[in-house]
């Protein structure tokens, strides 16, 4: 997670980069922040996290951290995480067919994403753009067995909490909303799809969501040739969204899987979209 921590803030701070006083993201790579370092700066609580992150990554790379960098990167790595554990919840509530919220991780999430802005010297919105960007939704996918291993032992006790330094502690409350191993486990990859940058083309029947409910057609993708049933995550406004005919959009499409193995598009679900003359 140190490693997306230093990707949202190359996303955030242009001058973020490698020679005689500075790291270049480009050259933190999977391999050479190895597990046993992971576990050695977030697995033992109420210690100085921070102190562990930069030290480390000082000593691994014979560099200073300039020191306004310093905080800020515990901070981006819990921000990545906050983002990894939202979007695992919302996977496993999807599998139930469920659209209750995140409340804890999402409201946590918001307070890191403040603080970051404010260090930065930016805006929310571009943060949460920042860590979109560096965390797309295959990446979050791929890092949510290390969120969860970095949440379990806390997890185990009820009321327990982990305690950082100068970025908020992640409370018991957040630890006990994040799905546990089991219903992680059941959540079958296979029958969710996930398209970024997908056309929708919503007709006035499917816009008309008093009476039919949401619904849109995926333009130019053979797998799903029909018109589909459309749920909006929280994040989507439903008002923007019923101003347009076609967008592009982030989404994911639920399928139930046949006897012969092939899969059968069900639903589709709207995690964010734009309208298509933004993009122009």
């Amino acid at each position: 997670m140190l490693e997306e921590g230093l990707k949202i803030l190359s996303e955030l701070d242009e001058n973020f980069r490698y020679d005689s006083s500075k790291i270049r993201v480009e050259s933190i790579t999977t391999s050479s922040l190895a597990w046993d370092l992971l576990v050695e700066v977030y697995g033992k609580y109420q210690t100085q996290i921070e102190d562990k992150v930069a030290g480390s990554i000082e000593e691994m790379f014979g560099v200073d951290i300039p020191q306004e960098y310093e905080g800020l990167v515990t901070l981006l790595a819990l921000g990545a995480t906050y983002m990894v554990a939202r979007y695992g919840y919302e996977r496993v509530t999807r599998s139930k067919e469920s659209n209750a919220p995140s409340i804890h991780i999402h409201g946590e999430n918001n307070v890191v994403i403040q603080q970051i802005g404010a260090i930065v010297g930016v805006d929310e919105h571009q943060v949460e753009k920042a860590l979109e960007r560096s965390l797309p939704p295959a990446r979050r996918r791929a890092l949510i067995p290390k969120v969860a291993d970095f949440l379990r032992p806390a997890r185990k006790c009820p009321g327990e909490s982990i305690e950082m330094r100068n970025a908020p502690d992640i409370s018991s409350d957040v630890l006990q909303e994040f799905p546990n191993d089991a219903d992680l486990e059941a959540v079958d990859d296979s029958e969710n799809v996930e398209l970024e940058f997908a056309r929708l083309d919503l007709r006035g029947t499917d816009r008309d969501r008093h009476k039919q409910g949401w619904g849109a057609a995926i333009v130019g993708d053979d797998r799903f040739p029909k018109r589909l049933p459309m749920d909006l995550y929280p994040t989507v406004d439903p008002d923007k969204l019923a101003n347009h005919r076609s967008v592009i959009a982030n989404l994911v499409v639920e399928c139930n899987r046949g006897a012969d193995g092939a899969l059968r598009p069900k639903r589709i679900h709207l995690l964010s979209f734009a309208p298509i003359d933004h993009l122009a």
